[in-house]
C-alpha cells in the first residue's frame, strides 16, 4: 500500500494471455515484465478459480489476482494476501447442484481451492477438462453429496432438453447468467463481476479509471471493457467484445499485447 503506481492493467487469460493450446507467448510476458519495471500495478482478471491458474501463468510476474469473476481478490509477493473472498453457503450450493440436475444444465463446479462436478450430471464436453485437472495434480471433487463440495461460481453446457430459462429463473435471487458462444454458460455471484473486481482494486490502490487498461476477448469480459475507457480486444475477440474496445489489437500469438502495450506508452 505504501507504492504509488503510475498505471493499473487487468488481463483475462484464455483466449487474450493465451491461445487455445494453453500458449503464454514470450512478447506477452516480456510485456508484463517491462511495464511493471515502469511503474505499472498488473492483475489477472479472470473467470477462473484461483487454484485453475497454472504457475507457468503466474510465473510471468504478476501483483495480484481477481478470480472468480470478481468473488476472490488476493495480492500475490512474499506473503499472499486476500483482500476479499465472497462465499455461497455450502446449502446453496447443494440445492444449486440439485437444480443444474433438474434443469439438465451439466456444471463445472469452481471453488477457490479445488473445482467440483457432479458425476450424476456431466458433460461430455467436461471430459477433457477433468482429465486436465487430475493429470495435473489439482484437487478434484466428482460428487455432490462429499462434505467438502462447495463453489463460488460455476460454468458448463446445456443442450436441447435442458430448461435454461427456468434455470435462470432459480438462480435470479443471487447469482448472474452468462450466456457464452455456443451452448456455454457462466455465473457469477449477484453483484460481482470482473468489474467490480477492477473497481476495488483502483480504490484499494487509489488509481483514477483513466491510468486503468484491460485486456479482454469474450463476453464474459463486457463489463469490464465497457468500464474502463482503455480497453483492448484481440482482433479474434467475441463480437460484442470488439463492439465494446477502445483498441483492437493483434492476437496474442502474433504479439497483440505487447504491441497494444507500446501503443499506449505502457512500456
Amino acid at each position: 500500500m505504501d507504492k504509488k503506481y503510475n498505471n493499473a492493467l487487468f488481463f483475462d487469460i484464455d483466449g487474450t494471455l493465451v491461445n487455445e493450446e494453453k500458449i503464454f507467448p514470450q512478447s506477452a510476458r516480456d510485456a508484463i515484465r517491462l511495464t511493471r519495471e515502469k511503474g505499472s500495478i498488473v492483475f489477472i482478471n479472470t473467470g477462473r478459480v484461483k487454484c485453475n491458474i497454472e504457475p507457468s501463468i503466474l510465473e510471468a510476474g504478476f501483483d495480484g489476482l481477481i478470480c472468480g469473476c470478481g468473488s476472490n481478490i488476493v495480492l500475490l509477493g512474499d506473503e499472499e494476501k486476500e483482500l476479499l473472498h465472497k462465499r455461497v453457503s455450502k446449502e446453496r450450493c447443494y440445492e444449486i447442484a440439485l437444480k443444474c440436475r433438474e434443469f439438465g444444465m451439466r456444471s463445472l463446479y469452481e471453488y477457490k481451492d479445488y473445482t467440483c462436478i457432479d458425476k450424476e450430471n456431466i458433460s461430455s464436453q467436461a471430459d477433457r477438462i477433468v482429465g486436465y485437472f487430475k493429470s495435473n495434480g489439482y484437487r478434484f471433487i466428482d460428487d455432490i453429496d462429499d462434505p467438502d463440495f462447495l463453489f463460488d461460481k460455476f460454468a458448463g453446457w446445456y443442450y436441447d432438453d435442458s430448461d435454461v430459462e427456468g434455470f435462470k429463473e432459480f438462480i435470479s435471487e443471487d447469482f448472474t447468467y452468462i450466456d457464452r458462444e455456443g451452448n456455454f454458460f457462466e455465473v457469477e455471484p449477484k453483484g460481482f463481476s470482473k468489474a467490480t473486481g477492477i473497481k476495488f482494486i483502483l480504490d484499494y490502490f487509489n488509481i483514477p479509471l483513466h491510468n486503468a487498461y484491460v485486456f479482454g476477448d469474450g463476453n464474459n469480459d463486457l463489463e469490464m471493457l465497457r468500464l474502463v475507457p482503455n480497453s483492448i480486444v484481440p482482433k479474434g475477440g467475441s463480437e460484442l467484445a470488439l463492439e465494446a474496445a477502445s483498441y483492437v489489437t493483434d492476437d496474442v500469438m502474433e504479439d497483440g499485447i505487447y504491441k497494444a502495450m507500446k501503443h499506449f506508452g505502457l512500456i
